[in-house]
């Protein structure tokens, strides 16, 4: 990692500009024409794109070759974090070298010195990954009872997340090949029989549990279409029939051969070709989801809405990273039935109205981190869900479905929702254009116009401050939203359309326009912030005349652009928005511009099928992801919805279980905590929990 912080240093060195692989958040208060070097701090550096190209290929050789001798090593001693710790860094730099030269296409000269280091790097990967696969099938055939579990987190953690389930594939692979033939020629005794019926049970249950990990549709888990899948996938599912077939022919009794072997060989169901079904291995390791034979079931859409989703969260919760297609998919699956759960629950426990927070513009230390603020904000490891976390989740919900969703769905799913609330309309009240505290679904449709707000905050606050009049700056607004309008997102005109229908006759919106009502507030949040952001400048003391000059200079009343920050301009602007339609001096600009929104309507046709559309397809979930995941509201809900909240220890710590005090105090003993006292990562607070539990338990 430090070796790509320092290639990106010398890149902003050599080019004035960050190459956009370790992507950062602009800092906008600092002035345009300055370098851009949010990416990395330091000593400011000269340098040139030869000098870069020479120092990028003679480090990455030197590293290669320390990589290749660690490689050895961790040949020679079997070392797997070694090994592993080696193909992630390789990985990291391949990534790196190609992203460069991505960047750096229009010189060939320059491309040709880094695809060459790119093309070793890639195929030191390839190599790598192939002997890790290979130790670790002899490790599995030495220790066939190796604990898989173990073995998986261990690849999740260290190597590339495909390279990892290639490598775990091919274990599983492996070590099926061993048991099938073990099992499948062995002849035990009679006492030895009942035991090989457990086995081979346990051992196809365990299959079914670990599966997932290796596939990316459920289609692939089930078995449906297996001639479409991987070589891996196919000899998994095949070898897993045979230990079925050898499980039934081995375990049922004599008495149950006889009556199936009894009439001719084209009447017993056994004999007949498998179907297009799933496979039968799969339905008996899954009694949970196959509680009957399935005999009608012939692709995914047949089953049960339930069992579908259930089958298609099992493969997106066994995966090494966030599949944001597939989460997509089950967030949308038969008519949205995981975002309405969502959002039935979560507005139910909602009962603390309160602001949002905005997502803070800082590293949160990771090492890819953009530092945009798409990084979840809530406290993942709380045991018990907040007012906050069910804040979240209800935007989060409501940005997803709104992204997908049609007409119907928002009618069928969002709006009934929306209207149990006795006081939902509040914040569609024209006097309510100024409160912050807004119900999470509000927030989330106020995000639909966030591309547009930046450009029309930034020109109104120069418009004003080159002169121009508070009515002139209402008028720009308008304007700018009706000039912009072809960019913004469809959306916001059809779920305004249906909320004007169902609003109570005695909620007035802003020109009795719900659209304007979400524009407005929209813009009046921001320009708020705005106003409320401290710069980091240097100030002077000045005579307490001056002072008090200045302060009545800043007062809205007597609003003069030329001796006001442009803080201050950005709240009066925010405050003559909450008038904007008052003693008709906009009524025309106004009508004019929602008449153009009704003749830019949508066609009816346009994503018809909805939410449908993600479940039918899987090339047109990845476009709907890639839209959501462009924009950094979009980022947060799809990493805020993928959930990682804990349990809640405490509770299950006041379960009677029956436990001595001298068992506690055995497995406490054993935590890090207790043996480690003086790591530095422990804080006082956390030595004197330990202190006090030692002197209570401790005989």
């Amino acid at each position: 990692m430090k070796l790509v912080l320092w290639w990106e240093e010398e890149f902003i060195a050599a080019y004035k500009k960050p190459s956009g692989f370790l992507h950062k958040r602009k800092d906008t208060s600092e002035d345009n024409s300055e370098p851009a070097t949010e990416v990395c701090e330091g000593i400011v550096k000269d340098s040139d794109p030869l000098k870069f190209i020479s120092l990028i290929s003679k480090s990455a050789d030197q590293l290669l070759e320390h990589l290749h001798i660690l490689t050895q090593e961790a040949l020679d001693h079997a070392d797997l974090t070694v090994l592993t710790g080696t193909i992630g860094a390789a990985a990291l730099l391949k990534n790196c070298l190609w992203f460069y030269i991505q960047t750096m296409n229009d010189n060939k000269n320059h491309v040709e010195n880094l695809q060459t280091r790119y093309k070793k790097y890639h195929e030191m990967c390839e190599a790598l990954a192939e002997r890790l696969l290979d130790l670790h099938c002899r490790l599995l055939s030495l220790y066939i009872m190796q604990d898989a579990e173990c073995t998986k987190e261990d690849l999740w953690n260290t190597v590339p997340p495909k390279m990892a389930q290639r490598v775990f594939a091919g274990m599983l692979n492996e070590s099926l090949t061993i048991l099938t033939v073990r099992y499948t020629q062995s002849s035990p005794s009679e006492a030895r029989s009942r035991l090989l019926i457990v086995d081979i049970s346990n051992l196809l249950l365990c299959v079914a549990q670990l599966l997932p990990c290796i596939c990316d549709t459920a289609k692939e888990y089930v078995g449906f279409s297996c001639n479409n899948s991987s070589k891996i996938l196919r000899d998994i599912h095949t070898k897993c029939q045979e230990l079925l077939n050898c499980l039934l022919l081995r375990g049922s009794s004599l008495n149950d051969l006889h009556k199936v072997t009894y009439f001719n060989e084209y009447s017993v169901e056994m004999f007949k070709s498998r179907t297009v079904g799933p496979a039968p291995w799969i339905i008996f390791a899954l009694p949970n989801i196959f509680k009957d034979n399935p005999k009608t079931i012939s692709k995914m859409t047949d089953l049960h809405s339930d069992k579908s989703i259930a089958i298609e969260l099992m493969v997106l919760l066994a995966q090494p990273q966030p599949n944001w297609a597939l989460l997509l998919k089950v967030l949308c699956m038969k008519k949205c039935k995981v975002l309405q759960l969502i959002l039935y629950l979560t507005m139910s426990n909602y009962l603390i109205e309160m602001q949002k927070t905005f997502a803070q513009d800082f590293d949160c230390g990771a090492f890819l981190c953009s530092g945009d603020g798409s990084c979840r904000n809530v406290n993942i490891s709380s045991p018990t869900l907040n007012s906050v976390h069910y804040y979240d989740l209800i935007l989060s919900a409501t940005e997803v479905l709104l992204y997908v969703g049609n007409d119907d769905d928002f009618s069928d799913i969002l709006l009934p929702i929306i209207t149990r609330n006795r006081n939902w309309a509040k914040c569609f009240e024209r006097r309510h254009v100024w409160n912050q505290i807004r119900p999470p679904w509000y927030e989330a449709m106020l995000n639909l116009v966030s591309p547009l707000i930046p450009t029309i905050t930034e020109t109104v606050i120069n418009a004003i401050q080159t002169g121009a009049t508070m009515y002139q700056a209402m008028s720009l607004i308008l304007a700018l939203y009706s000039q912009l309008w072809d960019c913004a997102n469809p959306t916001l005109t059809r779920i305004s359309a249906l909320l004007q229908e169902i609003i109570p006759a005695d909620t007035v919106p802003l020109n009795n326009s719900t659209l304007l009502q979400i524009l407005v507030s929209a813009l009046y949040s921001t320009l708020l912030q705005k106003s409320e952001e401290k710069k980091k400048v240097v100030k002077f003391a000045e005579p307490e005349e001056t002072t008090e000059k200045v302060t009545h200079k800043n007062s809205i009343t007597s609003f003069e652009s030329a001796n006001n920050t442009l803080e201050s301009i950005a709240l009066a602007v925010a405050e003559s928005l909450c008038s904007i339609d008052e003693d008709n001096k906009h009524t025309d600009q106004i009508e004019e511009f929602l008449e153009q929104v009704n003749k830019c309507k949508t066609d009816v046709d346009f994503c018809a099928s909805g939410s449908s559309r993600v479940e039918s397809n899987q090339q047109i979930a990845e476009v709907l992801v890639s839209d959501l995941l462009i924009s950094t509201s979009g980022k947060r809900s799809l990493k805020l919805l993928t959930g990682d909240w804990q349990p809640n220890w405490f509770s299950l710590l006041q379960t009677p279980m029956g436990i001595s005090s001298d068992r506690v105090w055995m497995q406490l003993s054993l935590r890090w905590e207790f043996k480690e006292m003086t790591a530095s990562s422990l804080s006082s607070h956390d030595i004197h929990i330990i202190n006090n539990i030692t002197s209570l338990l401790k005989q």
